[in-house]
């Protein structure tokens, strides 16, 4: 699988349209190890990449950072073991009972 085939699915939870993957937060264990993907980041609505301003840290420039807070609202971050992909479908399926994690990187 390709991670870029993953932003902009569909994301359904209980057969209901929960929103679509805007993001991806990785792990790079060493400088030797691969990234690995940890969590997805879902979103109510389409959009643009965060571009760093998911980060509490990120004020400058305020203008940008304030449509980004904007933008980003009511997003969250989903462990991959409370997912399954449907690549068929090109949908991201979210397990019943799953956390909903904060999508800022700096909570």
């Amino acid at each position: 699988m390709i991670l870029g085939e993953l932003l902009g699915a569909l994301v359904l939870q209980d057969g209901e349209r929960v929103g679509v993957v805007v993001d991806a937060r990785l792990l790079v264990p060493d400088d030797r190890s691969a990234p690995e993907v940890v969590g997805l980041v879902i979103g109510p609505r389409r959009g643009t990449a965060f571009l760093g301003y998911e980060r509490r840290s990120a004020r400058r420039p305020a203008l940008l950072a304030h449509l980004f807070a904007w933008r980003q609202r009511g997003s969250y971050l989903v462990d991959v073991a409370d997912l399954s992909w449907q690549p068929d479908d090109r949908q991201v399926v979210l397990t019943s009972g799953c956390t909903r994690w904060s999508s800022r990187l700096d909570d």
